[in-house]
């Protein structure tokens, strides 16, 4: 989930870029965006690409966080399972014995 959330951080500032280089260019076609179906705002393509720019960047925010939770969880569980007295690599009551 870490890689996912890297690709979508990457793929987030690179649709960054391009929104920052839309806005700071005046880059404003013949068309215009509504934003979210309203018709009295209509954005340009630059404004409309730092928006979902932002989404993406969130998105990999939250996925990272999700990942990182998970880990611990699962490191703490995976450190709980053995008894303190028994070290790995040792023969322990629970081995099987070779006879």
């Amino acid at each position: 989930m870490k890689r996912v959330a890297i690709v979508f951080g990457v793929l987030g500032v690179l649709v960054l870029i391009d929104g920052l280089y839309m806005v700071s260019a005046n880059y404003h076609p013949g068309d215009a965006n509504t934003f979210f179906g309203n018709q009295t705002w209509n954005l340009s393509d630059g404004e409309v690409t730092l928006i979902s720019a932002g989404f993406l960047i969130l998105a990999a925010a939250i996925m990272w966080v999700i990942a990182v939770r998970r880990g611990r969880s699962r490191a703490r569980r995976t450190a709980g399972d053995q008894p303190a007295d028994e070290r790995p690599g040792q023969p322990g009551s629970r081995t099987a014995s070779r006879a």
